[in-house]
């Protein structure tokens, strides 16, 4: 299954978040965080559907996995999926199968969090009240553009440890890439006012979509768009 970059990057903070918690493993709690430091894509998405400040959700959840992790040792070795968070990314595999998708991507981590049930982010996300059937109509809804896949990931060469951790976090930082664009984002890239985008989005087959009452849309396919002659007026 290829994993889109948003998934990937998120992956890639949840095992900073582990390293920096001292924890030996990465868990659900530590996929949830990397959801959400990640701080873009569907899953984020589905979370504010739910009405969810994610700001408060990251706060009780950082504490719950600090409480944790107190009094435990520098970890030294390579860090790992436990087997909580296999059974993770095994269901999102199953949900983005069953949707038809052909990439993982956030919102189905998100949906393998909520399914597994045991671990501390699926019980976190039931305290919220996330919705599993509403989450899935969200995700249903995705057109794949909105999260381009990339090649399959693994997880047991990270290497990531507690001496890489603040390297390797400004690395990570420097490859994020704002694919999915807010209405002024978009304004903005066409070089024109948000009441032209409006404008647009009544009149023209623009590639947009609304989630949660907000207008959202795809650096990627606007370009394409773009480069498809649809906006020859704009300008």
């Amino acid at each position: 299954m290829r994993y889109s970059e948003r998934a990937r990057m998120a992956i890639r903070f949840a095992t900073q978040e582990a390293a920096r918690l001292r924890h030996d493993n990465i868990s659900t709690g530590h996929l949830l965080l990397g959801l959400i430091r990640q701080g873009e894509g569907t899953a984020i998405d589905i979370l504010r559907d739910a009405s969810i400040d994610v700001e408060d959700i990251k706060f009780e959840l950082e504490n719950m996995m600090e409480d944790s992790s107190r009094g435990r040792a520098t970890m030294v070795g390579k860090l790992q999926l436990g087997d909580k968070a296999k059974d993770v990314l095994r269901l999102a595999e199953e949900e983005s199968i069953n949707m038809g998708h052909k990439y993982l991507g956030t919102e189905h981590i998100l949906l393998g969090l909520m399914l597994e049930q045991e671990g501390v982010a699926a019980k976190l996300l039931d305290r919220y009240g996330v919705g599993l059937q509403r989450a899935r109509v969200i995700a249903q809804a995705v057109q794949v553009q909105e999260e381009q896949p990339v090649e399959n990931i693994t997880f047991h060469n990270e290497g990531m440890t507690i001496s890489t951790y603040k390297q390797e976090t400004t690395k990570t930082e420097a490859y994020v890439v704002k694919e999915v664009l807010n209405l002024k984002e978009a304004s903005e890239l066409l070089n024109i006012s948000e009441s032209e985008m409006e404008e647009l989005l009544a009149t023209e087959n623009i590639p947009a979509r609304k989630i949660n009452g907000q207008w959202r849309f795809s650096h990627s396919a606007l370009i394409k768009w773009l480069g498809e002659g649809s906006s020859k007026d704009i300008g």
